[in-house]
């Protein structure tokens, strides 16, 4: 599965350093010079990981991320500086940091760091179905345990494909599914992007009053789905009902400035 890094770095040359050995290690890399666009490029992008330059007074690096978690986004986040502080490690768990590299650091430990934390968190996505055996949203019960859906009691039938689907946003309730989240747990490859539009269109056409409409699967602009159990309940930060914003990177480096 290729990451997709988001890298917000102002020195040219520590970029090309990240690039040319990122490269070799099928990290797909984009970046930013300032954090102060950080927020709205997440937006754009959702990218798998995002490798933060935060140095004295770190205001933009730090109100960037505080932005990034109040919204919802719950990729892993890396803050590298050359600060040793505690105070600094600190401040930055606190505000949502998953972890905190302090320079100099080796390119293959960074790389180690930066894949065992996206993985971990793809991981994660399908923890609950094997605690809870029935959920239910609307007039809808699913069954994991038999494989089933039931709409007030009556069952209702489901390609293999589409339960899969189901299954794996409804044990992630209220929570940003990235596309590149979606594929790995399915097991599609990264560029199935209209395997995976018409996966999701065929699951709204069985669950949702109005497909064109959707309530239960709701896509937010340039983030992913989010499965809402309960309509009635407010979407994240910044949800929109449209089509999702397919950013895709080639190997290197692309991004507002980049070089």
């Amino acid at each position: 599965m290729t990451i997709n890094l988001l890298v917000v770095e102002p020195d040219q040359s520590v970029r090309d350093q990240l690039r040319f050995h990122l490269h070799k290690n099928q990290i797909a890399l984009s970046v930013l010079y300032s954090a102060a666009q950080l927020v709205s490029r997440v937006e754009l992008e959702c990218p798998s990981a995002i490798l933060l330059r935060a140095e004295q007074p770190m205001i933009e690096a730090r109100e960037a991320l505080r932005q990034l978690r109040l919204a919802g986004y719950d990729m892993p986040i890396f803050v590298q500086s050359t600060s040793d502080e505690i105070v600094d490690k600190i401040v930055a768990f606190e505000l949502g940091a998953d972890d905190y590299i302090v320079d100099p650091v080796d390119p293959h430990e960074l790389t180690a760091r930066i894949k065992r934390a996206v993985q971990r968190c793809n991981r994660t996505l399908c923890d609950a179905p094997e605690i809870r055996e029935k959920v239910s949203f609307g007039s809808y019960q699913i069954d994991f345990a038999t494989r089933r859906l039931l709409k007030n009691g009556c069952e209702i039938s489901l390609r293999s494909g589409e339960f899969a689907l189901l299954k794996l946003f409804a044990s992630n309730p209220m929570r940003i599914l990235t596309r590149s989240m979606v594929n790995s747990q399915l097991g599609r490859a990264e560029s199935q992007k209209a395997s995976l539009d018409v996966a999701v269109c065929r699951l709204r056409g069985v669950i949702e009053a109005d497909p064109s409409a959707p309530k239960f699967i709701q896509t937010l602009r340039g983030r992913g789905y989010m499965f809402v159990p309960s309509p009635e309940s407010p979407p994240a930060h910044g949800a929109r009902e449209s089509a999702s914003f397919a950013g895709h990177r080639e190997f290197g480096e692309r991004g507002t400035g980049a070089v």
